[in-house]
């Protein structure tokens, strides 16, 4: 049977307060938003603090706000749900809007958070197992062991993001506010992420994520994700591919974002991909060099319940799907966002 550790709960109703407490136990804490990611965690054993920080009676995290000129900022505890549903998400952000609704199942949404997306752990098939699990093939580098079981001659793990708002918001060039006792500081989301499964991100042990702020979107803009997995819910993504492009009055693309998701540990742009795109007008030819760049760039390891084979494939095949809808469509279509 998988149970909790031993823990002390903690419920401070400020942000000042709970950044008091994280900074008194530093790493021998965790936060708890959502605890969708974490509970099953702590079960597995994978994290053991000493004290569970819930941040979730701190009102000003949980607000939501759209300014015509700035653009959108969610607080970190700003549910999946009404990131799906708000209408100054969807109205104002609809690519962002469905890539929330792809997460997981609506029960899940209702608890998981954007803040907890953006957080979310780097996931392994041997590593996100059970304890009795991990301990019978002699564990991973990113929990107790010292090789990684994907690749056993390498020095490094390889872990992979599996947050579906991460590579939206990547192309959206959002800005994440992290608050800590010494103060607060704002980095773009394209500057958070490393290459690394076990350093994965630049945060601090004593930070807390209090605000996601995404410019207003340019005109012309159009944007899709797709998101490949086993079943249509519950399942993380085993490939997620975000397009993000923005188009003059004559159908030049004047910029353009292509942003793999769960093949690196990291968020991928495959910046030699765009520059096919940007100042043409996009046809058939663009489309599949751009999507073969992106195909040639991903390198999926076995690490998942698809082979990597396959989710390489579907990176040239979703790629070239999206640019044709976006290339195609003059507004956003359930087509276009699929």
């Amino acid at each position: 049977m998988m149970t909790l550790p031993s823990f002390e709960f903690l419920s401070p109703e400020s942000t000042k307060d709970a950044v008091g407490l994280l900074d008194q136990y530093k790493d021998r804490a965790k936060i708890l938003a959502g605890g969708t990611d974490l509970i099953p965690s702590m079960k597995n054993k994978l994290f053991e603090p000493e004290v569970v920080i819930s941040i979730n009676n701190i009102p000003e995290l949980k607000k939501i706000h759209f300014d015509r000129k700035t653009g959108l900022t969610l607080g970190g505890l700003v549910s999946l749900t009404d990131v799906g549903h708000h209408p100054l998400v969807t109205e104002n952000y609809p690519v962002l809007a469905e890539a929330a609704k792809k997460i997981a199942t609506p029960l899940l949404q209702n608890k998981g958070t954007i803040g907890g997306n953006i957080l979310l752990d780097t996931r392994c098939y041997y590593y996100n197992q059970s304890h009795f699990w991990r301990k019978a093939v002699n564990n991973c580098m990113k929990k107790d062991g010292d090789i990684c079981r994907v690749a056993p001659g390498g020095h490094r793990c390889y872990a992979i993001s599996s947050c579906d708002t991460v590579p939206v918001l990547y192309a959206l060039d959002a800005v994440i506010t992290l608050v800590s006792a010494q103060g607060e500081r704002k980095i773009p989301l394209r500057e958070f992420y490393q290459n690394d499964g076990m350093a994965f991100n630049k945060m601090l042990p004593n930070e807390i994520l209090t605000q996601v702020q995404i410019p207003k979107l340019p005109t012309g803009f159009r944007g899709a994700y797709m998101k490949l997995r086993r079943r249509q819910a519950i399942d993380y993504p085993m490939l997620g591919v975000m397009v993000g492009l923005i188009l003059d009055d004559n159908e030049i693309c004047l910029d353009a974002k292509i942003i793999l998701g769960a093949v690196f540990p990291c968020p991928w742009e495959v910046t030699e991909a765009q520059n096919v795109l940007i100042g043409k007008k996009i046809t058939e030819k663009e489309i599949e060099e751009a999507s073969e760049i992106a195909y040639n760039t991903a390198k999926p390891m076995d690490l998942t319940n698809f082979r990597p084979a396959y989710r390489k494939r579907m990176v040239k095949v979703f790629t070239r799907r999206i640019l044709q809808n976006l290339s195609q469509q003059s507004e956003y279509t359930e087509e276009v966002l699929a």
